[in-house]
């Protein structure tokens, strides 16, 4: 009797787990999918759309940006998925950089509140000691990377590595999302003022860094 009586009791709480299990992945999912709407969900508004009780909601996620930061790792995939195919590597290199840098300006500019939520995440993360700095750097799906390096696949052959990596690095600066918020609240840009600005500077400096690399070939034919 004594050994049914335990094994009901293993049951009861392996069944309680799975449960707290899936609601939390349904707290999870439901914000994930408001991220992805472009929203910036509350604990409340993930409780809603899971259909499951705020005091619950919150025993699972205290605050906001434990929620966010568990539905921004889940979205990752899904963010990064709408990057669109290769860019044609017929067109000039600073062409192909203005047109990554629109494209990710773009959809940045779609979702700026979201944007913000996860530097302002990131951030804290990596400065209070929740999460290792490599895990709090994750919760960034890292968009603007596969912009560029889609535009400048041809040049990742033909530069120098050193040289190639300093190009990328100063692009990362420019094409970014830090770059599309200073330029409107610290210099008052419009946000179409500020992808311009970063889209013209990004092109002039793949320019200026080819130009500068074809000099010395020429030369020497000279």
């Amino acid at each position: 009797m004594a050994d049914l009586s335990y094994k009901n009791q293993a049951g009861l709480s392996s069944g309680r787990a799975k449960q707290k299990l899936r609601t939390r992945q349904a707290l999870v999912a439901a914000a994930r999918d408001l991220v992805l709407r472009g929203q910036l969900p509350t604990v409340i508004d993930a409780a809603k759309a899971a259909k499951v009780s705020t005091a619950t909601a919150y025993r699972y996620f205290p605050d906001q940006l434990r929620l966010l930061g568990e539905a921004l790792k889940d979205a990752g995939p899904f963010m990064r998925a709408r990057v669109p195919g290769d860019i044609d590597q017929a067109l000039p290199a600073g062409q192909r950089i203005g047109l990554a840098a629109e494209g990710f300006f773009r959809q940045a500019m779609e979702r700026e509140k979201l944007l913000r939520a996860v530097m302002a995440l990131s951030l804290l993360h990596s400065i209070d000691g929740t999460l290792p700095r490599e895990e709090a750097i994750a919760v960034r799906p890292g968009l603007r990377r596969i912009w560029i390096e889609k535009a400048l696949a041809s040049e990742a052959k033909s530069l120098p590595p050193a040289q190639f990596k300093r190009l990328m690095l100063a692009l990362n600066v420019l094409i970014s999302s830090e770059a599309l918020c200073c330029l409107q609240d610290i210099c008052g840009a419009t946000a179409e003022e500020a992808m311009q600005a970063c889209a013209w500077a990004s092109q002039s400096l793949v320019d200026g860094v080819l130009a500068g690399a074809a000099a010395p070939a020429k030369r020497k034919k000279a």
